[in-house]
């Protein structure tokens, strides 16, 4: 597989509508009196990366391990001579490195991590704030546990829609970015207008939302929830949106359903679409051991993930958070007063 990276395909500006229509996409998980707040974690991925980058390289590369070393066994009860070995010894040492640091380098994206680390939007204060862990030069944990809040001014903020177009053989697919780009405040020989061919200096940068589910068509309506949010006084959920679902699996039955279409509300989801239902469990005999690995790595993930809060001088800039009734009424009022 390759993947071409190229400079954005878009950048969005704040005084310029993105899109004519706005969405969450369902990553709001928190409202505050002038502050919304997205999050950065999806339960169906939590633990994906482990199975597919980790496990399976480790289990192909231990097959190939396993190969090599009958090869050498019967090589020693045939007396060989150790010319026998010059391929085998090393090729066997080569992919029993590869499986073992494909689980550790996998195993550290996944496991013992923060359960989210979400990004606050401060439209009152015109800031953006969002929590990170702590992490030395070559990304490493310096402080288990530990998180550091990173605070940037919206008005330094590009919004950059990436594209990456990836290729297998005949086939190509194309994953979509939104990234929050932190201008330089000095800008150096730098002069407008921002372009994908022209973009100002940066010094951060960070993502928003979940680029195996933004399209062409969702990532300009996500930038168009928080710039209207934060420039035209927008609010803070678009009329017939939910908040974020935040709750964490705590069995590995509820880590099924929160990876596939089984565990808690199966039923449910048969009464829902059981046109989806119907296709998804004529493939079963792949689909379902899939799941029940997707599981495991799920819920081992979410077994060692920790919770993170907001130091107190960012809430006491912000303020408690509002209840979902209050946040789904105030949505509903501001629908209805541009109706009328």
């Amino acid at each position: 597989m390759s993947a071409a990276a190229k400079k954005p395909q878009w950048v969005y500006e704040h005084d310029r509508a993105a899109a004519p229509e706005a969405t969450t996409n369902g990553w709001v998980r928190g409202v505050y009196r002038d502050a919304v707040e997205y999050t950065t974690s999806s339960k169906k991925s939590r633990g994906v990366a482990f199975l597919f980058g980790g496990v399976l390289t480790a289990l192909g590369a231990g097959f190939f391990c396993w190969l090599l070393l009958d090869s050498m066994l019967r090589a020693i009860q045939n007396d060989a001579h150790w010319t026998d070995f010059v391929v085998d010894l090393p090729g066997f040492i080569v992919f029993s490195t590869v499986g073992l640091f494909a689980l550790y380098f996998f195993g550290r994206l996944e496991f013992f991590k923060p359960l989210d680390l979400p990004i606050l939007f401060d439209r009152e204060r015109r800031k953006v704030y969002r929590l990170v862990e702590d992490l030395d030069e070559k990304g490493r944990t310096t402080r288990r546990r530990q998180v550091t809040v990173i605070e940037h001014d919206w008005d330094d903020i590009v919004a950059e829609h990436g594209v990456t177009t990836y290729t297998t053989g005949s086939s190509a697919s194309r994953q979509h970015t939104l990234a929050l780009m932190v201008r330089d405040k000095n800008p150096g020989d730098f002069t407008g207008p921002i372009t994908p061919e022209n973009t100002p200096p940066y010094v951060d940068g960070f993502a928003l939302g979940d680029g195996k589910v933004l399209t062409e068509f969702s990532t300009p309506r996500v930038w168009e929830h928080v710039r209207r949010y934060m420039n035209d006084n927008g609010p803070a959920l678009p009329p017939g949106e939910q908040l974020a679902d935040t709750s964490v699996p705590v069995t590995w039955w509820d880590s099924l359903g929160a990876v596939s279409v089984f565990g808690p509300g199966y039923v449910n989801r048969w009464r829902e679409s059981w046109g989806w239902m119907l296709i998804v469990h004529l493939f079963s005999p792949v689909m379902f051991p899939l799941a029940l690995l997707m599981a495991t790595t799920n819920w081992a993930s979410y077994k060692t993930a920790y919770p993170v809060q907001w130091p107190r001088d960012v809430l006491d800039k912000v303020g408690p958070p509002l209840s979902p009734e209050h946040v789904y009424a105030h949505s509903d009022n501001r629908a209805s007063g541009r109706r009328a």
